[in-house]
């Protein structure tokens, strides 16, 4: 086959060596951004198109009071990257504009799944059905065997085919089937599936006066007040969109499409999911009948639609929209796994503009994700509770693998963790809203974020000290603002799986009442794993492939002025393995677990 591979190519008008050069040469989405202040969007502009081989896609500039610099998206080959940098030598910040990802369970694609084809297997059919018979369509179908995962979904019948090469029905371990809204999940542990045959299985409808809010316990939001209700405060939700026809989210009028119709009126579609589930923990109005609660229902929710093939520079739109609007809380669903020095500067003038950002951990069961792990951001774990599932659900097996803590509490094995990690909160078994116009159950530490964005809210809004010595709009109300949800939060488990434990709403908003009994891990436990930690980390090459990449600082913000000019900051401080290293220490020695060796 490789000879008959060879004798076509050689027949090519085109030889082969330039082939191969054409096949690496490929346009790619960069950044670009003036390292130094004082710089206009059309001195950018005409910079830019001085250059070789460069198109400009966008740019973006804050005009309102903001020392943000304006940053181009471009497409250019990495070989037109590198000549870029030479010429500009310091004066430009160049960056690949890198994908975020929801941090949210993984999708799956429409199309009939089938593994690897490297040897014989099996072909089997799902179908979800409900409880009368009906079958259920867009129901995600997970089969997991010793070869990999195969995923589909339903169609229309309810059936989703798959053919698992490599495979018997003995080697198959799980079985996960669930549907978009209206039901519970269903899991099995090693399911006899039959071959060559339609298997059928049922969903149990999801029914709310049943399904427990244990949430809303977990943080005592119950224990406040009716009219705590968040009025007045502007939040950003910067997600997948937000289905407005949805009967509790029908108040939600405000926000952006990133990459979507001038008036904005596309915001309203949510083809994932995700973000109308956080929109629901957040503002969902009251309902009359069933519906869930949103924990702050009177705060003014925008939404900052993203794209499904988000990118960085989607990120610093939606902050830009933030500063412009006045928005007091942002919430951030998405991330990647590598830190950007210009997201990097937005956000830290964001926050000098009072705009406090929330963002979700990841669901990688990693490291943190950017931006959570920014300094200048409140990074947001999950928690779930045991019994708040049945036993049949993909809930029960997060909890089997999962790592308990406190009090019927324990960390799901995909909640992202580490120094950067701030608080916790729930992000298992969340009854949430789901597009158009249902509910359903879900994790991740999207959720978990979302929880904390609407007490943090509250805060703002009820708190004493946001109508006094913290009522204007800068970075040090954002600080206070998370010195506030960390101080008060109940330690639970190690602060690299829980950070400084879970947000307790009635202490965070200055009220007087007696903590949940939770245990937390001995401090010589902490200080031998943190120890471990400083050691591999010293043990880490911190050498750069790319030029101009950047690692922001990890781990939870300090109370400091920030610079006048945040990206010559960055840049000159720098960060990655090192600086990890640097700030563990200090952290210890601040705590008195470390003499700085």
């Amino acid at each position: 086959m490789t000879a008959s591979l060879e004798d076509t190519s050689s027949t090519s008008s085109t030889p082969r060596s330039d082939r191969r050069k054409s096949a690496r040469v490929r346009n790619r989405h960069y950044m670009i951004a003036p390292a130094a202040p004082g710089v206009t969007r059309q001195t950018l502009i005409d910079r830019l198109k001085s250059a070789a081989d460069v198109e400009i896609v966008q740019t973006y500039a804050v005009e309102r009071g903001s020392i943000s610099p304006p940053i181009a998206v471009v497409r250019m080959t990495d070989e037109s990257a590198a000549a870029l940098r030479r010429s500009a030598g310091e004066a430009l910040v160049i960056e690949p504009d890198r994908y975020l990802r929801a941090a949210s369970s993984v999708g799956s694609s429409r199309a009939t799944a089938a593994m690897s084809p490297l040897s014989p297997g099996f072909a089997t059919t799902i179908q979800a059905l409900s409880e009368s018979g009906q079958p259920v369509e867009h129901a995600e179908v997970q089969i997991a065997g010793e070869q990999g995962v195969a995923r589909g979904l339903t169609g229309k019948d309810g059936k989703v085919d798959f053919t698992l090469y490599g495979e018997l029905p003995e080697t198959i371990t799980e079985l996960l089937v669930k549907a978009r809204s209206g039901y519970r999940a269903l899991w099995r542990r090693w399911p006899n599936l039959q071959v060559d045959a339609v298997n059928k299985f049922s969903l149990e409808p999801l029914s709310l006066p049943k399904a427990p809010d244990w949430g809303a316990k977990a943080m005592r939001f119950d224990q406040l007040p009716s009219e705590y209700r968040g009025k007045e405060i502007k939040i950003a939700l910067i997600d997948s969109g937000v289905a407005t026809s949805h009967k509790q989210l029908t108040k939600i009028t405000h926000g952006i499409d990133i990459r979507g119709d001038a008036d904005g009126r596309s915001r309203s579609q949510d083809v994932l999911g995700h973000g109308t589930q956080c929109a629901g923990i957040i503002a969902a109005i009251p309902a009359t009948a069933g519906g869930i609660r949103g924990y702050a229902p009177e705060a003014e929710l925008h939404v900052c639609r993203l794209p499904p093939d988000a990118r960085c520079s989607d990120l610093v739109a939606a902050l830009d929209y933030c500063v412009q609007n006045g928005i007091d809380v942002a919430c951030l669903g998405f991330g990647c796994e590598r830190g950007s020095a210009i997201v990097e500067q937005r956000i830290a003038a964001a926050k000098q503009q009072g705009v406090a950002v929330i963002a979700a951990a990841g669901n990688s069961a990693g490291a943190v994700l950017f931006p959570a792990f920014s300094p200048h951001v409140l990074a947001v774990g999950a928690i779930g509770q045991v019994g708040s599932y049945p036993e049949d659900s993909p809930q029960a097996l997060q909890a089997a693998a999962a790592l308990a803590v406190a009090g019927g509490l324990f960390v799901p094995p995909f909640s992202c963790r580490g120094p950067e990690l701030d608080v916790c909160a729930p992000g298992v078994a969340i009854v949430a809203c789901q597009s158009p116009d249902g509910y359903s159950i879900s994790d991740g530490t999207s959720l978990a974020g979302a929880h904390v964005t609407a007490l943090a809210a509250l805060i703002l809004a009820h708190h004493g000290d946001f109508r006094g010595g913290f009522a204007r709009r800068d970075f040090q109300r954002v600080e206070r603002l998370f010195q506030i949800l960390k101080a008060t939060a109940q330690p639970i488990g190690h602060p690299w799986h829980t950070g400084a434990g879970l947000p307790d709403a009635p202490r965070a908003l200055g009220m007087r009442s007696v903590p949940l009994p939770l245990a937390t891990v001995p401090v010589e436990v902490r200080l031998a794993e943190m120890r471990d930690a400083i050691r591999q980390l010293d043990n880490v090459h911190s050498g750069g492939g790319e030029a101009n990449t950047f690692e922001p600082r990890r781990g939870p913000a300090q109370v400091t002025q920030l610079p006048l000019n945040p990206m010559a900051s960055a840049l000159s401080a720098g960060g990655g393995a090192a600086a990890g290293v640097d700030q563990l220490k200090t952290a210890m020695m601040l705590a008195g677990l470390s003499d700085g060796r």
